[in-house]
């Protein structure tokens, strides 16, 4: 504590994989909700996969891709090798190993 006022000490916050859903690729075909309903869902808007809590890329006002960092991959590498359409990418970021 200096002249009365606490200092947090930084933490590194980003997670171990980024989760990324393409969504020019996306055709909403809904095989990661199936197998991931806790972090994918089916967009009302334009019927394409989205992430829970991800960041949206943009380009030129358009939504481009999704992305989630995460700790654990859970169910979502299960879901990312039944997409039919290759939309979704998992990279480990401690390894930099693109994992699909």
């Amino acid at each position: 504590m200096t002249n009365g006022v606490m200092r947090r000490k930084k933490v590194n916050c980003m997670g171990k994989f980024r989760v990324e859903i393409d969504k020019n690729a996306c055709q909403g075909f809904g095989a990661c909700v199936e197998l991931c309903p806790q972090f994918f869902q089916l967009s009302d808007v334009d019927g394409k996969s989205t992430i829970e809590g991800a960041k949206k890329v943009m380009k030129e006002n358009e939504v481009v891709a999704e992305t989630l960092e995460l700790d654990k991959l859970e169910c979502i590498r299960e879901a990312a090798e039944a997409c039919p359409f290759n939309a979704i990418h998992i990279l480990n970021l401690e390894t930099g190993e693109k994992l699909i």
